[in-house]
């Protein structure tokens, strides 16, 4: 795939995201959803994907990556290859070269080859880094944390509603029908994705019209749902990846991630390492999303992914919310964690982590005062303390409960 300069993004040509409520991006790390001429954003219950796909902005943006700019809008992907680290404009020029035809660019769209599908905000879980806008079970959280009488007017009860758009949406689908051709490769996230049964319904429509040999599917998971009969339909498909987000383990684990059990957990990887013996186009990875919360035991979480066959291994940057990202540690905080991370050989992924101590070294560190609040704020809702799971990382952070 020949590209007009090393700082090009295929992404704004041949992609688009659906978030959880339906609005729309460029791809999941854009900051910016996608507006008609008068500002709107578009979503995804009514909108045309042709109009979207032309529309101003997006006729822009891919001008301004042909003209060799940097856009603004794509600062996250800006800020990781700056910190080393390989960004998600590098990952999908690799991921998706041999999907994309050689053919000269302009500032037209491309066949929409590849969709970021997060079909709603159905999720068991309320995990710290979320929020009301990706699962349900946190929306829920919030709505019943305020009076009654406000709770309708709240974000969480907003975002909860606005989840619901694939329930009543034909027209995404039709459209989704229309361009079936077109599709190479489909990500499916969350909510949690084994958890939304439309998108099983979009995956068997797409075997019954013997498209799915042509297709390579993408989950991410929080490992707690095996879905029972999804065998029988990912057979069909040319490869079908599923990737856990497992950010620690333990009992840290679960205060990071709120109604999940580590035991069942471990126990639903076996049976995907079972069934990846059954189907050889079936990949299993794992993703770990450094966060204030886990930064400190990363060895830990390193030693139980060596402990299992895993095909690929992702260390994850969190950049939202920002007040748990690693960026925004107080200096003092950062250089703690640098230093005990030092202690460790991370063997083959030493250098991920010497790149994410470089990210967190180039961040705009904090004071910590948000950081300490957030996690009051869902200690007091979950009667959690982090000072008990996770002491080490609470004492740097000179965490305290006001509850």
């Amino acid at each position: 795939m020949n590209i007009p300069h090393d700082k090009f993004c295929v992404l704004p040509w041949i992609s688009l995201e659906a978030s959880p409520i339906g609005s729309i991006r460029p791809c999941c790390l854009a900051d910016d959803e996608i507006v008609d001429e008068q500002g709107h954003k578009f979503n995804l219950a009514t909108a045309d994907l042709d109009t979207v796909r032309n529309s101003t902005q997006m006729i822009r943006l891919r001008q301004e990556f042909l003209d060799g700019q940097q856009p603004q809008t794509c600062r996250k992907c800006w800020n990781e290859e700056r910190a080393g680290r390989t960004s998600k404009r590098m990952h999908t020029l690799d991921r998706l070269k041999h999907m994309i035809p050689d053919a000269p660019w302009t500032p037209d769209a491309r066949p929409l080859v590849f969709l970021d599908l997060k079909l709603g905000n159905i999720c068991n879980l309320k995990c710290r880094i979320c929020g009301s806008w990706s699962s349900s079970q946190f929306a829920t959280e919030e709505i019943n944390d305020t009076h009654p009488d406000q709770r309708k007017e709240t974000f969480a009860y907003k975002m909860l509603r606005a989840g619901a758009w694939p329930r009543s949406s034909p027209t995404f689908w039709q459209q989704l029908e229309n361009i079936a051709d077109q599709i190479r490769y489909i990500e499916f996230t969350g909510g949690e994705p084994f958890m939304i049964e439309e998108h099983f319904d979009l995956l068997r429509r797409l075997v019954d019209r013997g498209l799915a040999h042509n297709i390579e599917i993408h989950y991410n998971t929080n490992a707690t749902v095996y879905p029972e009969s999804a065998a029988e339909i990912w057979q069909h498909f040319r490869v079908v990846e599923i990737a856990f987000s497992i950010d620690d383990v333990g009992e840290r684990f679960e205060y990071q991630r709120t109604n999940a059990d580590w035991g069942e957990v471990n126990a639903n990887i076996d049976r995907f390492f079972a069934l990846r013996d059954q189907y050889s186009n079936l990949r299993l990875q794992v993703c770990t999303t450094i966060n204030v919360f886990n930064v400190l035991y990363l060895a830990d979480v390193a030693e139980w992914i060596r402990s299992r066959t895993f095909d690929y291994v992702y260390w994850n940057v969190m950049h939202d919310a920002w007040y748990f990202s690693v960026a925004c540690l107080p200096d003092s905080v950062k250089q703690a964690v640098m230093d005990q991370l030092q202690k460790h050989d991370f063997d083959a992924d030493q250098n991920e982590i010497d790149l994410v101590c470089d990210f967190m070294r180039g961040g705009a560190s904090t004071d910590g005062f948000m950081t300490r609040m957030k996690i009051n704020d869902l200690d007091r809702k979950r009667s959690q303390d982090l000072r008990r799971v996770a002491p080490e990382i609470a004492l740097l952070l000179q965490y305290e409960t006001t509850y």
